[in-house]
């Protein structure tokens, strides 16, 4: 009964704010604020163009004569621009006008996001609409949420020092975060720096099940527990900073309605080189096993001298949201081993707008 009163209170609320939306007050005091969008936002892009032929001169790269003439050619591309725009506002009031005397009323909605991502996370900190043709544009400062999760491999655990070693563990590395992602050039989507935070997860399991990690002074080996385990596996939680260069290869999305070409990232090809550097803030050893029937599990947390940090190479490529990526461990995992072992991670990640 609360679910069905509390949805009908969100249909309700949900109607009248349409409703209101209707209205032709509510309709004129929109056109109202794009033209003052409009004017406000053309001005701001002049004076930031002129900046630009200011900065020429002062670095000799362009004649004061020159600026001078490009200035006057400036000002008169944004004044058409605001001319013509608030002409189109203006003739939308009018029709807004004609339509309240005749009774009929009726929503002027902006046809513009048929190129819209599936999934969005931060759609308004990424996009701003463009005050004449309405588009959303992408800025070039962007914020993005990652996803990723992969194999885990141990290299060089073949020395006979482990055993039998480690297992290649299928789900054995995740990553969840944000990363703020910088476009270089105003006009292109080709070359970006991409930097975050993020949490990453590795999972280390021995190949024989009954064999855990025991620290002995400053090393760590693996020995049998002496009884059969049903999992036994090594939990480490890092803090990381991921830093990548990326290349995009989208190409400019085209408007048909008003013949605008705007930029879109992560509609192509993607390509990160970089690399990381993360902190340890946990490390746990989980083992399950059952005994006279009762399923026993226990969490053990110790360091077991795993180095603190970590840091190495890391590169995805991918289409869209949707990316392969590796990374590989420059550093041991233990500190004070004789023998060294480090990981290699390969897998899936998401860069979600």
């Amino acid at each position: 009964m609360k679910q069905i009163l509390l949805l009908s209170v969100i249909l309700f609320y949900s109607s009248c704010v349409i409703a209101q939306t209707n209205t032709f007050e509510a309709q004129a005091a929109i056109i109202a604020s794009k033209i003052d969008s409009i004017t406000s936002t053309e001005k701001s892009a002049l004076k930031k163009a002129l900046k630009k032929l200011d900065k020429k001169v002062e670095q000799n790269e362009m004649t004061s004569e020159t600026a001078e003439i490009e200035k006057k050619k400036l000002a008169n591309y944004y004044a058409k621009r605001i001319n013509e725009a608030v002409h189109n506002e203006e003739q939308n009031l009018q029709t807004l006008i004609r339509n309240k005397v005749s009774g009929k009323l009726e929503l002027n909605e902006d046809e513009n996001e048929e190129d819209t991502a599936f999934i969005t996370v931060f759609e308004d900190e990424n996009f701003y609409k463009d005050s004449i043709s309405g588009l959303k544009i992408e800025k070039r400062f962007t914020t993005q949420f990652v996803l990723a999760f992969g194999v885990n491999k141990i290299l060089n655990d073949d020395s006979g020092y482990y055993g039998d070693g480690f297992k290649s563990n299928i789900l054995g590395n995740s990553e969840l975060g944000f990363t703020f992602k910088y476009r270089f050039k105003e006009e292109s989507n080709f070359l970006n720096l991409k930097f975050g935070l993020s949490m990453m997860v590795e999972d280390i399991r021995p190949k024989e099940d009954n064999d855990i990690l025991v620290q002995n002074g400053d090393e760590t080996t693996l020995q049998d527990i002496g009884f059969d385990l049903k999992r036994s596996r090594l939990d480490n939680i890092s803090i990381g900073l991921p830093v990548h260069m990326e290349l995009d290869f989208s190409k400019p999305q085209y408007h048909s309605k008003t013949e605008q070409t705007y930029l879109r990232s992560q509609r192509g090809f993607r390509l990160g080189l970089g690399g990381f550097f993360a902190v340890r803030v946990h490390t746990s050893q989980f083992i399950k096993y059952e005994e006279n029937g009762s399923k026993f599990k226990l969490t053990e947390t110790d360091n077991l001298n795993i180095n603190t940090l970590s840091f190495g190479p890391s590169a995805y490529i991918g289409y869209s949201a949707v990316s392969l990526y590796a990374k590989y461990n420059l550093n041991p995992v233990f500190k004070n081993n004789p023998e060294d072992i480090n990981i290699l991670s390969v897998g899936l990640r998401f860069d979600i707008n």
